[in-house]
């Protein structure tokens, strides 16, 4: 009778543990996150570095939650609306900046993960609209937002 509550309950845990396992490789899996990373041009083009800049606002357009609010950054690592094609945010290097929007239009993919995970959604860039401000330009480098977290846009800024 002893051995069986015993074997009962290493059962009870290691089915516990499975079920662990597999809700870590379900939020891994199930992320995609768009990643930005910052740049700056120092000698027209010869010379681009990563930059950090002091306090960074960072939140989406017409949402209240602000993703980061007047922290140090190089990068920014965001959700796209996966229930629209479009999405926009508003970027603040600092408190004295100009700040400057972000659209951004992609085509969703809904991606079937597992059984136990279910859907994914994906995304694939089409087009990126930003003001002028503070970012001189921005470059695409890969249009495939999934589960990799990779940096998909370099933003280039001014000063």
């Amino acid at each position: 009778m002893k051995y069986i509550s015993g074997i009962i309950a290493i059962l009870f845990l290691s089915v516990f543990a499975a079920c662990e396992d597999e809700t870590k490789t379900c939020d891994q899996t199930l992320i995609s996150d768009l990643g930005m990373n910052f740049k700056k041009d120092t000698l027209n083009g010869y010379l681009v570095k990563d930059t950090t800049w002091p306090k960074v606002t960072f939140y989406a357009i017409g949402n209240d939650s602000v993703l980061v609010k007047r922290q140090p950054r190089n990068s920014i690592f965001t959700a796209l609306d996966p229930a629209n094609d479009t999405c926009r945010f508003y970027l603040q290097l600092d408190s004295i900046a100009t700040p400057d929007t972000l659209t951004f239009r992609y085509k969703r993919k809904p991606s079937f993960v597992s059984a136990g995970c279910g859907f994914a959604t994906f995304f694939t860039l089409d087009t990126v609209i930003t003001t002028h401000n503070t970012i001189d330009s921005l470059h695409i480098n890969n249009k495939e937002v999934n589960s990799t977290n990779d940096t998909h846009i370099s933003l280039f800024f001014i000063y």
